[in-house]
């Protein structure tokens, strides 16, 4: 649900209602990180002298490739592609998740654990297909499918590296980590433009409550997820994403057919089938 819902808080922050541009994409993906990391900063405080000297290098992988990059990634394409693609497109999550949880983590998988990831693939694409004319501007998406291999390593660095650390923790600290590069970038922009355009604190208000909710809790919860579910099952929480983001555009003016809700059903198969255990042999 609350990821589902950064799409739209995305574009709340890039647009004003009337579609004048408010923040740019790095405007927008600076202050994420930024408040982020201020919100989480009693958690940094607390982890800083328990952090381990070989976990550095683990908690800037999650920094960057589970948080910062995708946050530019996806406030760019989110000035060309609608939120409820933004959101079916993230949905692949699981599949990187799982092809780089078997080509580099020596994981293994069972047959109906794939199997539902397949499925869950296929209702996401489907609804992509659905959608037809989105795909007009592929470069954008490829965007957003880069990102969702990044945030592939990132939970499985999570999963296979960091089980030890509190989830709190890692959150706040590899944030911290993106924050300070994003302050620098964000200094050489026109930040000002949050006073003087009419839709300025509306934007940052939106840009706070994805820093908070969307950054901050939402990371919190999953890295917890993933610690104790594994990155695959818990990759497949992004399957709901559509449903969410596809609502929401739905409710700002972007249509939504029958076909987008049969696929959606499809992509609830996949996560019913990713969540099922092994099954035993006689």
């Amino acid at each position: 649900m609350v990821w589902g819902s950064s799409f739209i808080l995305m574009k709340m922050g890039l647009k004003a209602e009337d579609g004048s541009t408010v923040l740019s994409p790095y405007q927008v993906a600076c202050l994420r990180m930024i408040l982020a990391a201020l919100a989480l900063s009693p958690f940094t405080f607390q982890a800083i002298k328990n952090i381990q000297k070989q976990d550095w290098k683990y908690l800037a992988i999650v920094g960057f490739c589970g948080s910062g990059i995708p946050a530019f990634l996806f406030a760019i394409s989110q000035q060309h592609l609608d939120s409820g693609l933004a959101g079916i497109l993230n949905a692949i999550t699981p599949l990187f998740t799982l092809l780089l949880a078997l080509l580099f983590f020596n994981k293994k998988s069972h047959r109906l654990q794939i199997l539902g990831m397949v499925v869950g693939f296929i209702g996401a694409a489907g609804i992509i297909a659905v959608k037809g004319s989105s795909m007009q501007n592929f470069e954008y998406a490829f965007l957003i499918l880069f990102a969702t291999l990044l945030y592939g390593i990132s939970v499985n660095t999570v999963g296979h590296h960091l089980t030890h650390m509190k989830a709190p923790w890692i959150t706040a600290v590899s944030i911290t980590m993106v924050s300070i590069p994003c302050a620098i970038l964000l200094a050489a922009t026109p930040i000002s433009v949050i006073a003087t355009h009419p839709s300025g604190w509306r934007s940052l208000a939106a840009v706070a409550t994805l820093a908070v909710v969307g950054t901050g809790i939402a990371n919190i919860l999953f890295f917890r997820l993933t610690q104790t579910a594994g990155p695959i099952l818990a990759s497949t929480v992004t399957y709901l994403i559509p449903i969410v983001a596809v609502s929401w555009g739905s409710m700002l003016g972007e249509e939504i057919s029958m076909g987008q809700m049969g696929f959606a059903g499809i992509v609830l198969l996949g996560v019913y089938l990713s969540n099922r255990p092994a099954p035993t042999q006689k």
